[in-house]
């Protein structure tokens, strides 16, 4: 009897060895694909990221000039004439993409990053989200207000710009700065 157990264990232990280094090797290559989808995502992400920074960076300084532009025709005498002459250009909302955000959180990918970091795009993604939806609703609220007639409903109307615009510049600053975090980050 000793003979069978000891033959079965000499039979027995190169297949469980095989069958661990077979187990063994599966788990490195799918790390190893994992480690490779990781670090794919983590560019499509960086680059988008550059990419939506970028652009803020472009339509910032126009934000800020037409602040600047409005709060000088409101204190023109006749703000309706002074809009009038104005070369008015349009708002020029800010566009971001979330789409390489998105692909992360659907395939799970994103679960590789620390939380830490996971937890600070989130944040920056929410207020790219805010940000659209604000820009959104004044092209919305924009558009579907008639020309103004008189100076005092183009004084109304040009107020409402302003704050529209202090709001749009404080997303564009926090913006700005989760951005040049995030960038850090990586």
């Amino acid at each position: 009897m000793k003979k069978q157990v000891l033959k079965f264990l000499v039979e027995m232990i190169p297949v469980m060895i095989g069958v661990y280094l077979g187990f063994a090797l599966n788990n490195f290559g799918e790390r190893q694909q994992l480690n490779r989808q990781s670090d794919t995502y983590k560019n499509m992400l960086v680059q988008e990221i550059k990419e939506n920074h970028e652009n803020l960076k472009r339509v910032n300084p126009y934000h800020v000039q037409l602040k600047e532009d409005f709060e000088e025709i409101l204190k023109e005498e006749d703000a309706l004439q002074a809009f009038m002459a104005y070369s008015f250009k349009g708002l020029r909302p800010g566009f971001v993409n979330e789409s390489a955000f998105e692909t992360g959180i659907q395939t799970g990918i994103i679960q590789e990053f620390d939380l830490k970091l996971i937890q600070s795009l989130n944040k920056l993604y929410k207020l790219q989200n805010q940000y659209e939806d604000f820009n959104e609703m004044m092209l919305n609220s924009f558009m579907s207000k008639k020309l103004p007639e008189t100076d005092k409903e183009m004084r109304n109307t040009i107020t409402l710009l302003l704050m529209n615009m202090n709001d749009i510049l404080n997303y564009e600053r926090e913006l700005i700065i989760s951005y040049e975090y995030i960038e850090k980050e990586f």
